[in-house]
């Protein structure tokens, strides 16, 4: 039998979606590269996405799903993303919806999940449901946000702009 079992391709697959991720950064933005940095312990194999580059370069988030990957990006402030498979409620937070405006909104804090979401959410920040593929949901918080998703589950990239009008205030509910 082998060694590779569930796990190790599923960190395989995030690998490969973490590439592409930082690619179509690099593609969209004008950065030359992406690394991370923690903000808590100043560590770089994990933590928020920084672009590296020339010039003021923006605001970046990355999210992951099984076979499709976000990225959003802000030259306005802050901004987060999440995208999750549709399934069951994740356990207080409701459904899988509104748990990726949870996390897309701490994201945009800067946090993650390193806050307690019952402890509250960032108030007044415009989030946005993404259109994405069949059996996934998505939310992207910020102002003046760009996204793009990418991976086997979706059809090509496909690149979008958060417009005035289509945003939610607000916490995730």
């Amino acid at each position: 039998m082998g060694t590779g079992g569930p796990e190790r391709r599923e960190r395989a697959g995030r690998g490969a979606l973490r590439a592409l991720a930082e690619r179509l950064l690099v593609a969209h933005t004008g950065a030359t590269g992406v690394v991370r940095l923690c903000p808590h312990c100043g560590g770089g194999d994990h933590g928020q996405p920084v672009l590296t580059g020339a010039g003021p370069l923006p605001r970046v988030s990355i999210g992951y799903a099984d076979g499709l990957v976000a990225v959003a990006w802000s030259r306005e402030g802050p901004v987060g993303v999440d995208v999750e498979a549709d399934g069951p409620p994740v356990g207080a937070y409701g459904d899988r919806r509104s748990w990726t405006r949870t996390e897309a909104l701490l994201k945009h804090a800067g946090t993650g999940l390193a806050h307690d979401p019952r402890d509250g959410l960032p108030a007044g920040v415009p989030t946005y449901d993404l259109a994405v593929p069949e059996g996934y949901v998505g939310t992207v918080a910020g102002r003046g946000v760009s996204w793009c998703l990418a991976g086997p589950a979706a059809a090509g990239e496909q690149v979008r702009r958060a417009t005035t009008g289509t945003g939610r205030r607000g916490p995730a509910r």
